[in-house]
């Protein structure tokens, strides 16, 4: 009672204390029972101890002197970023304008307001400066008729509260700029349900379900590849993909949702990628993490360098200078590892081609049909047929799937017997990147496969069946001298003319760009386009017209892509039978475990 009663003289100087002797236990219980009413009555009833000195402070067991007290401040409040107040006994101090990060000074703009006038006095000044914090005591003193001790004291203590406000604000700073590791748990529950799964026949038929009912529609054969390329992210070998196609055919909600199906926390979504930006990673901030681009244009040519190094040697270091304390210039490498896997999305039909040789390159479905099925889609939506909870249920789940699979060794007792297609473009690199996605199956099958003595999995028939099957478009585009757009358009009008030639009963047919936009319904500007990447590479010539009216065409080569795709596809189907001793494994027919299928994929 003597050190709180110690402690009240200090705050309530002019104050007089009372004592009041409690019915009850606590404070509490009286209220509950009296309500405020009763309060008010105990509080009348009080009887005074002692009356406090204005000045004299009496320490327990020590002589009686006088001395100036040091004004208890309440705190520092933070009225906004750039005005602060700090409540002295007599004073208000407002703090205007920015705090200096120098942690060697402190300068600042102080205002000094008396409370009891609404006198102001302003100056700048450095708190660390003792001579001149000692004038402003002074001249506020005069000012507001105050001892100058007082205010100093005051002063001293505003100088404490900024210096403890500073320190918090560069630890937030620091905070803010520094990446944290996260890594979310399943709960035992939610991984036996996960495993379970994992460990049903069908499986990538199953995971291709999920997908749909996360918010894919249609793109059956994209999308599971751009899902097992996705979950390499944490595996030895991962795996990067480009997605091409038009403006608006849906690159970036592919992407999104496949994204949106991996854990959160290993996710990093970037819409824009500066020319140095790579390079100031810290130094493991890139690994086991999956990277989404949403648009690899906007990339410069030093970003698409920095980005193609991380890609294939797994590190950037860069050369670069710093200042030491005594100020000299010192040189200094730093070094930014990477382990990652990627999807990114382009509009450009040809990208570079060293950035090209790295991805798996997959083409957007621009059909009508697929259209169709997109707008049918967001029509369900808007109208509240498709549930969003199961569409979040069904992302959830394969996040946790995905956090249940272990990086493990394969081994692939069939590396050798398979043979890619030697018309395929950029073939060292493709071969490699069937492999990696053949090892991937196993791994996502780690609960189904078995292992060996060293505990690799071993991978089975099956598993390269499943990746020729799930990577066929995609080599097929390594094959094609045309991109899967231009594809698709030039197929497309090769039908449109076929068909005007045939009912005209001739067998050249001459045509004009507004002929085929207004037949294929192509806006101009990608009719040009189509039209002029043709004519670049000997698919159709120029027969006539004038620039001004209209340039006439006709086809001269009429490639069979179709009997190349068979070819190509029948070459690998024999080569996956001799694997299975002569069963049934069809490259774009089916797999052994499609044999637990009740409803096969729309594009099988």
């Amino acid at each position: 009672m003597k050190n709180t009663a110690k402690q009240l003289k200090e705050i309530a100087r002019n104050a007089s204390i009372h004592r009041v002797i409690l019915p009850e236990k606590n404070l509490n219980t009286f209220y509950q029972n009296y309500a405020s009413e009763g309060i008010v009555k105990l509080m009348g009833e009080a009887e005074e101890v002692e009356k406090v000195s204005t000045i004299n402070v009496i320490a327990i067991d020590e002589p009686v002197k006088e001395k100036v007290v040091t004004p208890s401040l309440k705190g520092l409040e933070v009225i906004h970023e750039s005005k602060l107040l700090v409540y002295g006994e007599h004073n208000l101090y407002y703090i205007l304008g920015g705090i200096p990060q120098d942690l060697g000074s402190l300068y600042v703009t102080i205002m000094v307001e008396e409370k009891e006038t609404g006198r102001k006095e302003r100056t700048k000044l450095d708190l660390y400066e003792r001579e001149q914090l000692r004038n402003l005591a002074f001249q506020v003193s005069e000012l507001f008729s105050q001892q100058v001790d007082y205010i100093e004291n005051e002063l001293l203590h505003v100088t404490e509260l900024l210096e403890q406000y500073r320190e918090k604000q560069l630890e937030y700073t620091r905070a803010a700029y520094q990446t944290k590791r996260t890594h979310a748990s399943v709960t035992p529950e939610n991984q036996k349900k996960c495993i379970d799964f994992l460990s049903q026949p069908d499986l990538i038929n199953r995971i291709d379900k999920l997908i749909e009912q996360a918010g894919v529609v249609g793109e059956e054969n994209s999308r599971r590849l751009l899902f097992i390329i996705a979950s390499t992210y944490k595996m030895k070998d991962p795996l990067h993909a480009l997605v091409q196609g038009s403006s608006g055919s849906g690159k970036s909600h592919l992407i999104n949702i496949i994204g949106s199906c991996l854990p959160p926390e290993d996710v990093m979504s970037m819409t824009r990628v500066t020319s140095k930006s790579f390079y100031h990673y810290n130094k493991d901030e890139l690994v086991d993490k999956l990277m989404l681009i949403q648009d690899y244009d906007g990339l410069d040519e030093e970003a698409q360098y920095a980005f193609r190094e991380l890609q294939s040697a797994g590190s950037i270091s860069s050369s670069t200078t710093y200042k030491d304390r005594s100020g000299n210039i010192i040189s200094t490498m730093k070094l930014v590892r990477s382990h990652f896997a990627s999807l990114l999305a382009t509009t450009k039909a040809e990208v570079y081609y060293d950035n090209m040789s790295r991805s798996v390159i997959i083409g957007i479905d621009e059909s009508e049909e697929q259209t169709d099925r997109i707008i049918q889609h967001q029509n369900q939506k808007l109208a509240g047929i498709i549930d969003e909870r199961k569409e979040r249920e069904a992302r959830e789940f394969l996040q946790n799937c995905i956090r249940c699979l272990k990086p493990t060794e394969v081994v692939n007792r069939y590396a050798d017997k398979i043979r890619l297609p030697i018309e395929a473009k950029m073939l060292r690199r493709l071969n490699t990147h069937y492999q990696c996605f053949v090892k991937q199956v196993t791994i996502l099958h780690q609960f189904q496969r078995k292992r060996d003595e060293q505990g690799r999995l071993i991978a089975e028939p099956e598993d390269l069946q499943m990746a020729c099957n799930i990577l066929f478009d995609a080599i097929m585009l390594k094959v094609d001298d045309l991109d899967t757009s231009l594809r698709q358009f030039f197929d497309r009008m090769k039908v449109y003319i076929k068909g005007l030639a045939k009912a005209q009963e001739t067998s050249t047919f001459i045509f004009t760009q507004r002929d085929v936009r207004i037949a294929l319904n192509v806006s101009k500007t990608q009719c040009f386009r189509y039209m002029e990447d043709l004519e670049q590479l000997e698919y159709v010539q120029k027969t006539g017209g004038y620039a001004n009216r209209g340039f006439k065409y006709k086809i001269v080569y009429w490639d069979d892509m179709e009997r190349i795709r068979e070819r190509i596809k029948q070459q690998l189907t024999e080569q996956l039978n001799q694997l299975n001793g002569g069963g049934p494994l069809l490259v774009g027919g089916g797999s052994a475990e499609k044999e637990h299928q009740t409803e096969p994929p729309a594009n099988e």
